[in-house]
């Protein structure tokens, strides 16, 4: 029996039940206005508004739609570290830019990833402080994913992000399940997205879109990223 089959016979799922092609496409018709234009190459009302509302959640000035986590989290990783002209970014070794992406970072972009701490546990402010490399950005996940979708607590968090700020290190999360991340803190997204200068988001994780993503910071970064988009 095929994997479709199995699921073809489940009453009950963990998460969003799969769909065909047709269906996903029809809610996605059904949900779309008469007047509704789609967007060219990045531009028009529709795309437009959507990454002027997540900005506004997020508590940035600006924020791009993006295809894929990969390019948001790569392009936002090279707009910081050229900026501070610095090659390395320091991240978890089980970051999802170490394991899922070929080596992207370096091959596509020059830098060097520096895993930081044990892999299975979360990196804390000591093992940060132990890196001595000059460091042009800092990744933070929210939750990290592969080792269980650990969280820290808010004031390790806060911590981190300041000790790598007053150091001039650029600090970028990957929120691609940030949404799941605001019942363990208790606060709003813009107040967890705050001590972060761009922060990358989902839309298919927990959200259940077809695909896509988005990445928000303040403006300047932002049209940056649009270029290597």
């Amino acid at each position: 029996m095929t994997r479709e089959e199995v699921l073809a016979r489940c009453t009950r799922f963990f998460g969003h039940p799969p769909k065909t092609a047709r269906e996903r496409l029809i809610e996605i018709a059904e949900s779309t206005a008469p007047e509704e234009r789609p967007d060219r190459y990045g531009g028009g009302e529709l795309l437009e508004s959507f990454e002027r509302e997540i900005a506004q959640l997020l508590g940035k000035e600006d924020a791009v739609f993006m295809p894929s986590g990969t390019m948001a989290q790569q392009i936002a990783l090279r707009v910081h570290c050229d900026r501070r002209n610095r090659r390395a970014a320091a991240l978890h070794p089980q970051s999802h830019l170490i394991v899922s992406e070929n080596d992207g970072l370096s091959r596509l972009h020059g830098l060097s990833p520096v895993p930081i701490g044990d892999r299975n546990r979360l990196f804390t402010l000591d093992d940060l402080k132990a890196v001595r490399e000059p460091l042009g950005a800092l990744l933070v996940e929210l939750p990290e994913r592969n080792i269980g979708g650990a969280l820290r607590s808010w004031d390790d968090l806060k911590a981190l992000c300041a000790w790598a700020r007053e150091r001039g290190i650029a600090l970028h999360m990957d929120g691609a399940r940030l949404w799941e991340s605001q019942t363990f803190y208790g606060r709003d997204i813009a107040e967890l997205a705050a001590p972060f200068d761009t922060v990358y988001v989902s839309f298919y994780k927990i959200l259940n879109a077809l695909s896509g993503a988005a990445l928000a910071g303040e403006k300047s970064v932002i049209e940056e990223a649009r270029g290597w988009q």
